[in-house]
């Protein structure tokens, strides 16, 4: 069964998860959120810093469930809102949404998902408030594994970025990227989804090795940053759950990777 295939197969069984109240405890843990704004034509969410001046910029990938997990329908939000307090610009770069889609298992693909994301970051670089040198690509699982693509495919011109983030990305057959940039790769140690092996192998074969940094965590596994899953849980033909420990470790790691792009 392919990753994309498990995604379709597996989400009537996420959403029964959500049933059980956990949807609503993270609808909960958004409240008073004030920095949530829609751009004209509703083009992008974004969220926009309190204070004045150039800011550094985020673009959000999801995995394969969107923005809306059926598990955990706040857990973007919560991410954004957490970047917009620390003073950076974040937009959703909704890849699914914009073909109606609900999950990767529709007619989307990796690539679509970069070229939707080198667009925003065009679109990105032309707004107030936004300085077009500093901008991050972060994704997650299927979103990751596009921020990648976005850096293997579209050398013909420039990706808009200047990081990327990328939290336990599908590495299978990864085409090497020629771009150099600080890349910081966040992997579950017992990831049985997405196994770190892959991206360590993959990384390797890049242009310049020395600027990705990898984080593996011993005993997580897919999705450990979600805390509204269980330690552990059969997602398909994998496994996923919550990791706190790697969940915080991780955070401060990407706090510290934004923090030397400014």
């Amino acid at each position: 069964m392919t990753f994309r295939g498990a995604a379709s197969s597996v989400y009537d069984a996420v959403k029964r998860a959500a049933a059980q109240g956990l949807a609503c405890m993270a609808l909960l843990l958004l409240a008073g959120s004030s920095g949530f704004a829609q751009t004209p034509g509703a083009r992008y969410r974004i969220f926009r810093p309190d204070a004045p001046g150039s800011h550094h910029a985020v673009a959000l990938l999801s995995g394969c469930d969107g923005f809306a997990p059926p598990v955990a329908p706040a857990l973007y939000e919560r991410r954004a809102e957490h970047l917009r307090a620390l003073g950076y610009v974040v937009i959703f770069v909704d890849y699914l949404a914009r073909r109606g889609l609900k999950t990767c298992a529709g007619p989307v693909t990796h690539d679509d998902a970069a070229r939707d994301l080198i667009s925003a970051t065009a679109w990105l670089r032309s707004q107030p408030g936004v300085d077009p040198s500093r901008i991050t690509a972060m994704g997650w699982s299927y979103g990751g594994r596009a921020v990648l693509a976005a850096l293997a495919k579209h050398t013909e011109q420039p990706v808009g970025f200047s990081r990327a983030v990328v939290y336990y990305p599908d590495c299978r057959a990864l085409e090497p990227w020629k771009a150099v940039l600080p890349v910081l790769m966040l992997l579950g140690g017992d990831d049985d989804m997405t196994p770190a092996k892959l991206c360590q192998e993959a990384v390797k074969k890049v242009a310049a090795p020395a600027a990705v940094k990898i984080v593996v965590y011993p005993g997580a596994l897919h999705a450990f940053d979600v805390p509204e899953l269980p330690a552990k849980m059969r997602y398909g033909f994998a496994t996923i759950g919550s990791h706190p420990e790697a969940a915080a470790s991780a955070r401060k790691e990407v706090e510290q990777f934004l923090r030397a792009g400014r």
